[in-house]
């Protein structure tokens, strides 16, 4: 059974900041689903060739700071699909 990867600070800051703006975002929602690989490259996000797109959560109902997010999507590969957030839940002024 192959290792599941691990995911550095920096992809899990691109891929919650990528969540955030799809949250925000429903042309980039429908981006995404069309085609992963593209809509994370364009985005800026690096995600590597070898694994497969990150499936994304649906917005919660619930409010999660951007640490919290960066922390979740380290999780990508097997627990990203839990974590939620309403628009404009992100505090201290930080912004996707």
């Amino acid at each position: 059974m192959p290792e599941d990867p691990i995911l550095s600070p920096e992809l899990r800051r691109q891929l919650a900041r990528f969540v955030a703006r799809v949250w925000a975002d429903e042309s980039l929602r429908r981006e995404f689903d069309r085609d992963p690989r593209a809509a994370l490259t364009e985005a800026g996000v690096d995600w590597p060739s070898e694994l497969a797109p990150p499936d994304l959560p649906d917005q919660p109902g619930q409010a999660i700071d951007l640490e919290s997010l960066e922390s979740s999507a380290g999780g990508a590969l097997g627990t990203i699909g839990t974590v939620s957030c309403p628009t404009g839940c992100f505090s201290g002024g930080q912004s996707a």
